[in-house]
């Protein structure tokens, strides 16, 4: 698996609004080197899905499985559905970069379409933007 190759094609950045509502995994706190000392959160990675499942076992492996085999070539760079994501310590690794937080949600068609309010003179936000660290959750 080699997602170095993936990435040079645009990938969604955590925090966007995806093209397809799903499950995404979310990548953050991210850093360019395993031993780079971090004065700040880093720099957010990108979002992986949509997914029908995500799996880890003892902390050691990171398996997904896309809904659709495209994906897997999208993000790294050979067909199929399931794929295993290095991890490298506490911190995953994806395309090259090291990220210490990761984050599995759910967009909804929604999210990714936005509402049908033909009334409304300012179309509407998306929900805070970052899933799993939104001012609600807090």
């Amino acid at each position: 698996m080699n997602a170095d190759k993936t990435l040079q094609e645009k990938l969604p950045t955590y925090g966007e609004r995806p093209a397809r509502p799903g499950m995404y995994l979310g990548l953050l706190h991210g850093r360019d080197h395993p031993q780079q000392q971090m004065n700040d959160w880093g720099f957010n990675g990108p979002m992986i899905g949509p997914l029908q499942w995500f799996h880890t076992t003892y902390a050691c492996t990171v398996r997904i499985g896309f809904e659709s085999a495209l994906d897997g070539m999208r993000y790294f760079g050979e067909t199929g559905t399931d794929h295993e994501i290095e991890l490298l310590g506490d911190l995953l690794v994806f395309g090259g970069k090291y990220y210490g937080d990761w984050t599995v949600y759910c967009v909804q068609p929604e999210d990714v379409t936005g509402p049908a309010d033909s009334f409304r003179r300012q179309p509407r936000r998306q929900r805070g933007g970052y899933w799993a660290h939104s001012p609600s959750l807090s």
